[in-house]
């Protein structure tokens, strides 16, 4: 791992936001500010927490070597496709590794935040009280805590044992045990707890972790840690553990104090329903005069998403410099592919079509599982359903010609293209007429918020973390309670499960919560068989390549299962950050002597 020199220069791009959390990460840039004067005000230790805040969105910069991307490709609800030359997104698919430093970028951002919840945590506690009140002061060392337990997560979860280091100082480590790193974890994360205020979410600026935040994370990791390794506890750091009636009662509190709650309606969640698309966008109104429900998106206008606990946020500041992070490069990457017109992909914006389609296989799945579901509608794009439509255009002889317009597939060197996209993180468009013409916009944000119109750095939209149906469905399966699935079953007017099983609780996690990033983490802690046949389930499912009819079969010559029982799911570290080590740091079972290299594709 590369040194951290002690004395920092801090130059910190601000997520400057939309709503009414501006303030909270609106501030000139740092420059050259070392540990010997930094921090002195209360406008300098804001500043230190929104430094670490802005890893995530230097990390999103090189989508394809994010945390978030890697775990959407990785489960069995996503193709690694791409061009033919987006290696990392075809690796991934397989459990392989593109070159030796494919995930560079994620672990030099991932450490970087860690540094900075690092220096943060020594420096909050020496501050003047009458600089810093002592309420400020905790809320920052909260979320110092958080980010740093959420870092480590994201790092033991794609990489297994990662180095422990939990000082500034420059210092040269190998892997910690697992065991330790999941304990510094959950005691970053009760701590946390005990730090914020017992208040109800409206009450912290949006876009800051607090309380609710935490309480549902520590959750996530217990989960994932009792499952995967098979243990009854969450070890804590220096004794003591967190059991699982912790972690309902923090659930529980969670859910009878913090304010938030279920939108409305699914569609809500979802950028197409913004005030601007939302109009001329047929599914939606379709839906809207079937169920005489009238939508908006949750977010409109900046509003805050009360089923929103924590978010990476955005701004309408892009550029193709180190501001490139204020966009959201994740609708990018997900965008429909070739970057056409947006005349046809409308509703939707176009992009480089990486990591967003999704197998034949689950949407079959999910027909068996919940006709008439319509969150199926909501989460996932049937291409020839709804990309193509009729236009009448007034010709300069003032006749009207009937003009096709259509989504085309087989763009550039595309492989493994589906019919089938997710919805969720895709960019939304904006039309307005002008004359007897539209003229279209690349997303809705460029007139709600005066993004730029470009059809790479348009895009601002929160990607979430964190909400709410997915603490009820945490909630209801550490408690094997229904009604908490039965509440998530409700808003989308499903008929009530009679019963808590887990079965039920696994296809309602796949289906809510489905292109949200979960469903990787959830797959391996569920077991190593049933990981292994959700992996199957995408071998023979129809794709395109290069435009033309093919059927996927996998990517790694032993299959899926054999691959998963070498890696156990997880990435290789970067070999750079080995070298660095001095023999400290160890790769990650099978991708050990070139085990493991994709070649290329081949089908």
């Amino acid at each position: 791992m590369k040194e951290i020199m002690k004395r920092i220069s801090y130059i910190i791009a601000a997520l400057l936001l939309l709503s009414s959390c501006e303030d909270f990460l609106s501030f000139d840039p740092l420059t050259q500010k070392t540990d010997a004067i930094f921090p002195q005000t209360a406008e300098d230790a804001k500043q230190m927490i929104t430094g670490i805040y802005t890893t995530m969105s230097n990390e999103q910069q090189l989508c394809d070597m994010s945390y978030h991307f890697v775990m959407e490709i990785a489960s069995d609800e996503k193709l690694g496709g791409g061009g033919n030359n987006d290696l990392k997104a075809q690796a991934y698919e397989g459990f392989m590794y593109s070159d030796p430093n494919m995930l560079s970028h994620n672990w030099e951002t991932t450490y970087e935040g860690i540094h900075r919840a690092n220096f943060a945590i020594e420096k909050l506690p020496g501050m003047d009280e009458t600089i810093l009140p002592p309420a400020r002061n905790n809320q920052y060392l909260g979320e110092a805590l958080f980010l740093r337990a959420f870092f480590y997560y994201r790092l033991v979860t794609l990489y297994g044992s990662v180095p422990l280091k939990l000082t500034s100082e420059p210092v040269n480590m190998g892997g910690a045990a697992v065991d330790d790193i999941y304990a510094q974890i959950a005691s970053d994360l009760t701590q946390a707890i005990e730090l914020f205020p017992d208040v109800a979410y409206t009450a912290v600026e949006d876009g800051r972790a607090n309380r609710w935040a935490a309480q549902a994370m520590l959750a996530r990791v217990w989960l994932f840690y009792t499952g995967f390794y098979q243990k009854d506890a969450l070890p804590l750091a220096g004794g003591g553990s967190v059991n699982k009636q912790d972690v309902i009662d923090g659930l529980e509190e969670l859910v009878l104090k913090s304010g938030h709650r279920l939108v409305g309606d699914f569609h809500e969640l979802w950028p197409y329903t913004n005030s601007l698309t939302i109009g001329e966008y047929d599914y939606i109104q379709d839906y809207m005069n079937e169920t005489g429900k009238d939508l908006l998106y949750a977010s409109d206008n900046g509003a805050r998403n009360p089923e929103s606990l924590f978010a990476l946020k955005f701004s309408n500041f892009a550029d193709w410099d180190i501001r490139r992070g204020y966009a959201n490069m994740y609708q990018l990457f997900f965008g429909l592919r070739g970057l056409q017109p947006v005349q046809n992909t409308w509703p939707f914006a176009g992009g480089w079509g990486q990591g967003n389609s999704i197998p034949k296989q689950m949407v079959d799945d999910w027909l068996a599982d919940e006709p008439g579901d319509l969150r199926l509608g909501a989460s996932v794009l049937d291409i020839e359903a709804e990309l193509y439509w009729e236009e009448e255009v007034k010709q300069e002889d003032g006749s009207y010609k009937t003009e096709v317009r259509q989504y085309a597939k087989g763009q550039w060197d595309f492989v493994w293209e589906s019919n089938y996209w997710g919805k969720k993180y895709l960019g939304a468009a904006y039309r307005e007429k002008e004359g007897d013409k539209f003229k279209y916009y690349n997303d809705y944000s460029v007139k709600m918020y005066g993004n730029p119109d470009n059809n790479q750095l348009s895009h601002a939209d929160d990607l979430i973390f964190i909400r709410y149906a997915d603490v009820l469905l945490m909630l209801a399966e550490l408690s094997e309670d229904v009604q908490y699935i039965n509440a998530v079953r409700e808003r989308s007017g499903l008929t009530e499960v009679p019963a808590y099983s887990l079965e039920a609780l696994q296809k309602e996690r796949r289906y809510e919560l489905a292109f949200e990033g979960l469903r990787w983490n959830d797959m391996r802690r569920w077991g190593a068989d049933y990981c292994k046949a959700a992996l199957e389930s995408q071998v023979g499912t129809p794709v395109l390549n290069f435009g033309n009819p093919a059927t996927f079969n996998g990517v790694h010559p032993d299959g899926y299962s054999a691959r998963y029982e070498e890696t156990k799911g997880f990435y290789p570290i970067p070999q750079a950050q080995i070298d660095l080590s001095d023999g400290l740091l160890e790769q990650v079972p099978g991708y050990r002597d070139g085990k493991g290299l994709y070649p290329g594709f081949s089908q």
